[in-house]
């Protein structure tokens, strides 16, 4: 297993955002995260990517245990993450935003990239190339020099992408990546997160489309009240009552 955890808990005050949850997600897997509004799933990626403390409990990343880990320090261990709305730099293009995500696999330092230094010109050739490389990868070299704000909502979630994959993570969350998009878009990720785990990246997705989960999901856990209420295959989740109950619908 890439991520396994713990008993997790996250407390706000007196409401148990997460409570005690326990799951873990396999290796090369799109793993679905699903549950009502108010369930916990962002919560959950916010503790195990390092955006919040956990109250309680323990978040393993291969093997080696992350909890209460940094953000950045987090993400150079392999995680990335994609944000409900994307969190992007709106007046930067969308090369430079893309850039920004490979930040973290950089080795030179500010007095380095300041003065120029030949070692700081280098990297900077190598990312750049590299990101250029990922943006033909993902359908978006024309739009290398566009202002980011300028894009619509679908392309925008295209680019928090490319700047996930820009820090070459083992894990990939992604947060409700088909909100607001069209059905026509919602096919466009369908068919990303396809490119994505055929790269051997790992995804971890929260998402409400449950035609997108089922039908790219190998792995669906639920959640209900911070707490986990199922696990299993999408057929599993699906034909599981409780779930039905609290979730998809009786």
């Amino acid at each position: 297993m890439i991520l396994q955890i713990e008993q997790l808990t996250r407390h706000y005050g007196g409401v148990r955002a997460v409570d005690g949850v326990s799951c873990s997600v396999e290796e090369g897997s799109v793993t679905a995260l699903i549950g009502p509004n108010g369930a916990g799933k962002t919560t959950l990626l916010n503790v195990a990517s390092g955006v919040t403390p956990p109250s309680s409990g323990r978040v393993l990343f291969g093997g080696t245990d992350i909890t209460g880990e940094r953000a950045d320090d987090i993400c150079r261990a392999g995680i990335a993450r994609t944000f409900q709305t994307p969190q992007l730099f709106p007046t930067m293009s969308v090369l430079e935003n893309v850039l920004v995500g490979a930040t973290p696999r950089g080795h030179i330092n500010l007095i380095e990239s300041a003065l120029h230094l030949p070692r700081a010109a280098r990297e900077e050739v190598q990312l750049r190339a590299e990101a250029i490389e990922l943006l033909h990868g993902l359908g978006l070299p024309q739009l290398a020099d566009a202002a980011v704000g300028t894009l619509p909502f679908g392309l925008q979630r295209r680019v928090e992408v490319a700047r996930a994959l820009a820090s070459h993570p083992k894990l990939v969350m992604m947060d409700e990546p088909a909100s607001g998009l069209s059905r026509a878009e919602t096919e466009e990720l369908r068919a990303l997160v396809a490119t994505i785990a055929g790269r051997g990246i790992t995804v971890l997705l929260v998402e409400h489309n449950m035609r997108l989960v089922m039908s790219i999901a190998s792995r669906v856990l639920v959640l209900d009240k911070g707490k986990l209420l199922a696990a299993g295959s999408p057929a599993e989740v699906q034909a599981n009552r409780e779930v039905q109950r609290a979730y998809l619908g009786s």
